[in-house]
């Protein structure tokens, strides 16, 4: 039985991104984008990858707002296209706020990586912010679109 909770666990961590946190103030926050374990995170130009992040709300909240940007000879660029409405992404419904204090929640957003963005190395940055503005997450990755 314990070898079997062990492979679990390995598994699940196996899916997750390594990444760096850029000042959550909601916890247990996990990573996952899709082909990509170990940073950089190498993208194809011209396809589609969901990014997941998960994490246990700080507190309850009716908005979940996206900031996305990429970091460009150090000027942090944000990312085109991008609705910023994050309730949308949330799993388990079309639109889920309000979520409670201490909620697990599950955010995931398909990512285009167009044909025009240049073959840069970039760090990238996902914040998921609560109705006081407050970033519940902050994740940071290297990516290099390929």
């Amino acid at each position: 039985m314990r070898g079997i909770f062990l492979a679990l666990s390995m598994a699940s961590f196996a899916s997750a991104t390594v990444y760096q946190d850029c000042g959550s103030v909601g916890s247990d926050v996990v990573l996952s984008v899709e082909n990509c374990e170990l940073p950089p995170c190498l993208m194809e130009r011209g396809s589609t990858y969901s990014v997941n992040i998960q994490f246990t709300s700080s507190q309850t909240s009716d908005v979940l707002t996206i900031a996305a940007s990429a970091n460009l000879a150090g000027v942090n660029v944000p990312w085109p296209g991008i609705d910023t409405d994050g309730c949308k992404q949330l799993e388990g419904g079309s639109n889920p706020c309000p979520y409670s204090a201490g909620s697990r929640i599950d955010w995931t957003m398909p990512v285009e990586v167009l044909n025009e963005y240049p073959a840069l190395s970039t760090v990238v940055m996902f914040k998921l912010k609560d109705a006081d503005g407050d970033p519940e997450t902050c994740v940071v990755d290297p990516v290099t679109p390929v």
